[in-house]
């Protein structure tokens, strides 16, 4: 009967959600209708002898309370006895029936005073005032059976009370109960069948963790009804703010409101408080101040409830706020200085405070917790806590980063364990990449003020990693190093970093001045011979970065080119870098070049240290001298090592290299992956960092694609201004002037090549090979009708390429030169262009030429050798996936009537090296993550291979991956591919 006739009370409120027995005051409770709706029904059933179980739950502050305040004040003017009861999270709020006699007190205040003096003076009430007293003084298996009595005779009394009229019980925040009355509550909803009696509960979701079981039990009991408050809809909290700040409230600004909420009425009434105290005006641009004091809201409602609690919740919150969340609880409680049982209760307490979440080890619910937590607590105080903090940590066994991060929010105090331990802590987070978390380290341990000796260790170490991430730190970190050294070997190294800092900040010329003057300092014996040797190549690099000194560092690389190298020490093997890089300058042959090139890197790069500065641009003289392949191995070792360390700047570098290496080799796709790579680690670079030789090299490789729009827009997105040094302002003249001659304005184009040019041969750094703006500047000049000029320039960068001797630089210069010829002359001219081509791996370099022989056989009218040209051009085009160029091959072919193929007919579906490694290990099962650490690579790499995997094979995702690499292995499908490394 009492299910039935619950539910049936339930559904009849729900079909009639504006019951006309809600008073007035209850109308302003927003979006809790329908549950006032359902109490209003049920206890208007009570007449007819029905009785109802509610609970009613919701999140701290959903207006449970609120609520119930509702419900109790219409029903007491109905005339309905109320009885109410609330837990409480005050030490004498545990003891035992602190409940049940709020109740019975309660109870007796809500009769009148005959039915009153009648239930005082039961033997039921009489033997309950005795019990309750010998309760608290028993133990064991009296009081149990004490708990059985007091139970059986509060039921009496209850039963006695409904004797005389309908009768609600209403107990608040059932979370904070203690356990004897939660236990008798239980009692009374199994027998409660019958009887006019409606028993109300509230309690806070997911509290109350010891004694939930009990709770739950309760919440089950047959025919009860549960309501759950959810949170407030945006249009009641749009009513409520233009209630409070003004019917004009600005709906972007409620819709903050809601947000900053999350529809919680209590913070939403604290939220509106305090902008009405502050004067904030509900319009559209106030909206951003909502959010902003919404944290100060949060803060102080938490701190104010933490407050009120325990002293044993206080410390426990402040040890796991100093701590962080995760820490186990044994060592939470050693800090809070609690026993175990403790610490214990005081979880359980702070859960039903909601400000603790339900994980194995303690974990606040939300970051404002700790936020508020902090504001409790002095600087001093704190300071003091995380000391604890890191010793507890420390005598525990815990990393020295764990302890570091402790150490760091702490005064200095000289302390040799904190240095040690700061420093240990530096260490291990250089090896794990975090670049920027060692530095920290390393500049609190020099706060401690160190003995000299470790000062000057320290010193070393924090310039050292900030040389490429952060120069112009490293540079002051390298002087203060040089003021505290002594030792000869321990000068000249600090020297060489100092100059490697200076010059990646942009300031070659004091880097000029302090090798100078450290040379000069230098004496004679054999170790101050190989330090000699390494500073006057840093003097070297370094000179030829500043415009002003580049010819003093040319006459002496030529003043040393007789002196013997083996490569046997870093001074060697930096020479060999200068001589190789002296040589694609325009001063020697490739192979010159590629055989200093292998004697430098016999023993590795050094990457580390005021060496590192040689290593990159050797490998793009061997990209120059037509050996990209062993360039590859060298740039994907950089990228290791830049993923390894974290290095941004490195990284940069390695993606740079790599789709220079990609284009040159004729992997077009790969090429852009890499390039998207670059401009990842650009987006991210230092200020300190020039983001434009990158830029400009994207965009020429853009350019070489076709893709001229891209390059473009590019440019006008990321590029600010034409960069101060050589390389960078060399670049992005050539890229400028590449995109004036797309454009059709062929003056322009030849003004910024010239310019270009000019910038080229001032810095030995930039090879003829590397930055090609003769051969642009000749087709600049043909464009503009100046044929002789045209001629010119294309015979000199044909003449320099000669000397060069790589069958690729030949080949791009013959082209040119064929071009602006023209005529029968300009075909031969062309014809040796692709003969020298086809002995080059320069693929995409192939397929241009044979699109322009093809196309000047047309002119020739040579229609059967124009389309045999142009048919291998489309195939060559199609196989680099250079889509552009395969497009204006098919332009030209459809003239000669050539037969076109279909786009992607094989090449499409070709496969980079890199993009079939990242592939393999995706089709056997690897994450992302994964892949990016087996290989040394960034996840964003890997996205970019897969992609450009998915769209050549034709796939949809990786669960194809495994099936078409197999089809792909077999030689029925590999016919026609280049082999996959």
């Amino acid at each position: 009967m009492f299910a039935r006739a619950t539910d049936t009370a339930l559904e009849k409120s729900r079909s009639v959600p504006h019951s006309p027995s809600i008073t007035a005051p209850q109308r302003g409770l927003l979006d809790r209708r329908e549950e006032l709706a359902v109490l209003v029904r049920l206890g208007e059933r009570l007449s007819d002898g029905v009785s109802s179980l509610v609970c009613i739950e919701g999140a701290g502050g959903m207006g449970k309370t609120s609520l119930l305040n509702a419900w109790i004040a219409g029903a007491r003017d109905r005339g309905l006895r109320v009885a109410r009861a609330s837990g409480s999270s005050e030490p004498q709020g545990r003891h035992p029936w602190f409940v049940a006699r709020q109740l019975f007190d309660s109870l007796l205040a809500a009769l009148s005073p005959t039915d009153r003096r009648a239930l005082q003076e039961s033997a039921a009430a009489q033997v309950l005032f005795t019990l309750f007293g010998a309760e608290g003084r028993t133990g064991g298996d009296g009081a149990e059976m004490l708990c059985e009595m007091i139970a059986h005779d509060l039921y009496e009394l209850i039963v006695r009370a409904c004797e005389t009229g309908p009768l609600a019980l209403v107990l608040d925040d059932l979370s904070w109960a203690d356990k004897a009355s939660l236990r008798w509550m239980r009692y009374l909803a199994s027998r409660m069948d019958g009887l006019p009696l409606m028993l109300v509960t509230t309690r806070r979701c997911g509290d109350g963790h010891d004694i939930a079981p009990v709770m739950d039990e309760l919440a089950i009991q047959p025919g009860a009804v549960t309501l759950e408050l959810s949170p407030l809809s945006s249009d009641s909290v749009r009513r409520l703010v233009q209630d409070r700040l003004g019917a004009h409230a600005d709906e972007q600004f409620c819709a903050a409101c809601h947000e900053a909420c999350a529809g919680n009425p209590l913070l939403l009434n604290e939220l509106l408080r305090i902008l009405r105290k502050k004067a904030v005006q509900p319009s559209a641009a106030q909206a951003g101040r909502v959010a902003e004091l919404n944290e100060c809201v949060v803060e102080k409602t938490i701190a104010v409830r933490l407050a009120r609690q325990s002293k044993a919740v206080m410390a426990m919150s402040r040890a796991l706020a100093v701590l962080g969340d995760g820490t186990q609880l044994s060592v939470v409680a050693a800090l809070a200085g609690l026993a175990p049982f403790q610490a214990h209760e005081a979880v359980r307490e702070m859960r039903c405070m909601g400000v603790l979440a339900e994980e194995e080890h303690p974990c606040f619910t939300q970051p404002l917790v700790r936020s508020a937590i902090f504001r409790t607590m002095g600087p001093g105080q704190l300071a003091a806590e995380h000391t604890r903090a890191a010793r507890l940590l420390s005598g525990q066994g815990a990393s020295s980063e764990k302890i570091a991060r402790h150490l760091m929010l702490t005064q200095p105090t000289g302390d040799e364990w904190r240095i040690a331990v700061l420093r240990d802590a530096a260490r291990t987070a250089a090896n794990r990449g975090a670049v920027t978390d060692s530095a920290c380290y390393l500049r609190q341990a020099l706060m401690e003020d160190p003995a000299p000796q470790a000062k000057v260790c320290l010193l070393k170490e924090l310039a050292t990693i900030e040389l490429l991430e952060n120069p112009a730190a490293s540079a002051y970190h390298f002087q203060q190093e040089l003021l505290l050294r002594q030792d000869g070997s321990g000068r000249a190294a600090a020297v060489g970093g100092l100059a490697a800092a200076l010059s990646n900040a942009g300031r070659s010329q004091e880097a000029v001045m302090v090798l100078r003057q450290a040379l000069a300092e230098l004496g004679a014996s054999p170790e101050d011979g190989e330090r000699r040797m390494r500073l006057e190549a840093q003097l070297v690099m370094a000179a030829w970065q500043d415009v002003r000194s580049v010819a003093m560092g040319t006459e002496l690389v030529e003043a040393r080119s007789d002196r013997p190298l083996h490569g046997d020490t870093p001074g060697e093997r930096a020479w060999l870098a200068l001589r190789a890089l002296h040589a694609q300058s325009g001063h020697d042959t490739a192979e010159h070049a590629r055989a200093l090139v292998g004697r430098a890197l016999r023993h590795g790069m050094e990457l580390e240290g005021a060496m590192g500065w040689f290593y990159p641009p050797l490998l793009h003289v061997l990209v120059a001298a037509d050996d990209p392949e062993t360039a590859a191995g060298w740039i994907q070792r950089m990228a290791d090592h830049a993923a390894r360390r974290g290095s941004g700047p490195l990284s940069a570098l390695a993606s740079f290299g790599m789709a220079i290496v990609a284009w040159h080799s004729g992997h077009v796709q790969e090429g852009l992956s890499h390039a998207r790579a670059l401009l990842d680690v650009v987006a991210k670079a230092s200020p300190e960092r020039p983001s434009h030789p990158p830029l400009a090299a994207v965009a020429n490789l853009l350019l070489d694609l076709g893709a001229v729009d891209m390059a473009h827009d590019m440019l006008r997105t990321y590029a600010t201004g034409c960069p101060s040094d050589s390389w960078g302002r060399a670049a992005y003249l050539l890229a400028h002037g590449r995109l004036r001659l797309e454009h059709g304005d062929p003056n322009a184009a030849v003004a910024a090549l010239l310019e270009c040019g000019r910038y080229q041969e001032a810095s030995p750094l930039i090879g003829p090979m590397a930055i090609r703006w003769r051969s642009y500047a000749a087709l600049a000049y043909s464009a503009a009708g100046d044929r002789a000029s045209a001629i010119g320039m294309a015979n000199r960068d044909l003449e320099l390429s000669r000397r060069w001797g790589t069958h690729k630089a030949i080949g791009i210069s013959l082209r040119t030169l064929g071009t602006v010829t023209g005529g029968q002359r300009g075909l031969e001219l062309l014809s040796d262009a692709v003969d020298a081509l086809e002995q080059s791996p320069a693929r995409v370099e192939l397929a241009y030429t044979l699109n322009e022989f093809g196309a000047a056989c047309q002119r020739l009218a040579r229609q059967d050798t124009a389309r045999s040209s142009l048919q291998r051009a489309l195939a060559l085009a199609e196989e680099c996936s250079a889509s552009c160029l395969a497009d204006r091959v098919r332009g030209t072919l459809r003239l000669v009537g050539g037969r076109l193929r279909k786009a992607g007919a094989s090449g499409a579906r070709l496969l980079t090296p890199s993009e079939h490694r990242v592939a393999e290990l995706a089709a056997q099962g690897q994450t992302n993550r994964e892949i990016s650490e087996a290989l040394f690579v960034t996840r964003r790499t890997v996205e970019v291979h897969l992609t450009s995997a998915y769209r050549k094979l034709e796939i949809s995702g990786r669960s194809e991956l495994a099936f078409v690499l197999a089809q792909l292995a077999t030689p029925g499908r590999r016919g026609g591919q280049l082999p996959v490394h």
